[in-house]
């Protein structure tokens, strides 16, 4: 079993606008596993860079307890506070790196020297700092681009060297924030690609916050769903996107697993029809299910709708048909499906 490398437990963030007190983040329990490529998306407003910068109390909680690298660095019980102390604090925050939506870039000093800058403090002789700037440019694909300046640069490029910058001091955990936000779709996938490989070579652990649901099916091993300070959903990407009903997870993703909202949208009435919803992996995408059920039980599928999404590593697809047949063949059909590792579910009445 894979240890936490942060784990949120019952941790509330308030703070007080107009002499109102608004609560920013609600009762929020959940681990981020070491290793992992964790994401956390819902809309702006929904708490998820409040939650985040717990982490390394950038921002301190009203409530609850933090843990990070497997101590408390924020604990409230019943009102009494423990907070890691100022030293610890600064060691803990150096295993932590962060890059933004903006890349915050020295526009006076060269590539190199943006990440030579991040080393300051790290105790190594000038050559040694030279050296390492140049091998972390070189692991975010810019060995070519040291002495440009930030201006000369495209923002996917100026991204790359905020991630050589966050990962100057070696640290363990990796905050994205919004850092896809502003680009465009290729550089978008560029840097996620950049920070999945990261992920695999180095470790890393990467806390990905985002608004943007393709970001987190494009790298994500799992994700936490927050509305109004709320987790309302979390586990696996097919778990959250693919087979949770919880309405406002649905509503966050979108996608195409939602059955009643797809005949809906298509003007198909399910009355008088037997509409099936298949579920299926990349194990089983290639197989011809539809000429199959007519060799084997006599039952004549409609295709109503079909699609295949990807995420991460894994293709799954949705297919609505509609099982023309004797009830008895189709109930075999079904039990022929499920054998395969198809999940299926009978949609009756509910558009």
């Amino acid at each position: 079993m894979t240890d936490n490398i942060v784990e949120f437990k019952n941790v509330s963030v308030d703070f007080t606008q107009d002499k109102k007190q608004i609560k920013a983040v609600s009762d929020v329990s959940f681990g981020i596993p070491e290793g992992q490529i964790f994401g956390i998306a819902g809309y702006s407003g929904a708490g998820k860079s409040t939650l985040v910068r717990t982490v390394n109390l950038l921002q301190k909680p009203t409530s609850g307890e933090v843990d990070v690298f497997g101590k408390p660095v924020y604990k409230n019980t019943d009102g009494k506070v423990e907070i890691i102390d100022e030293k610890q604090l600064r060691t803990e925050r150096r295993k932590i790196g962060m890059i933004f939506q903006h890349y915050n870039l020295l526009s006076q000093k060269t590539v190199q020297q943006n990440v030579e800058f991040a080393l300051k403090h790290a105790g190594l002789k000038e050559k040694d700092v030279a050296a390492k700037a140049k091998s972390l440019l070189k692991d975010v694909g810019l060995s070519d681009y040291t002495k440009h300046f930030p201006a000369q640069l495209s923002g996917g490029q100026q991204q790359r060297v905020a991630i050589a910058r966050a990962l100057a001091n070696d640290p363990k955990i990796l905050i994205s924030d919004e850092a896809t936000s502003a680009l465009d779709p290729e550089n978008t996938n560029q840097i996620l690609d950049l920070l999945k490989d990261l992920n695999q070579k180095r470790g890393l652990t990467v806390i990905l916050i985002t608004h943007e649901m393709d970001a987190i099916k494009r790298i994500c091993d799992q994700v936490a769903i927050m509305d109004a300070g709320k987790v309302v959903d979390l586990g696996s990407l097919i778990d959250v996107f693919v087979k949770s009903t919880n309405p406002v997870t649905r509503k966050i993703v979108g996608g195409d697993f939602d059955a009643f909202s797809i005949l809906k949208s298509l003007n198909i009435d399910t009355k008088n029809r037997h509409l099936v919803k298949l579920i299926y992996f990349s194990q089983e995408i290639s197989k011809p299910i539809i000429i199959e059920l007519y060799s084997k039980f006599q039952i004549a599928a409609s295709i109503v709708y079909a699609d295949i999404e990807k995420f991460r590593d894994e293709a799954v697809g949705i297919m609505i048909v509609d099982l023309n047949g004797e009830e008895t063949q189709r109930k075999q059909a079904i039990e022929y499906l499920q054998n395969l590792d198809i999940e299926v579910s009978e949609l009756r009445g509910e558009a």
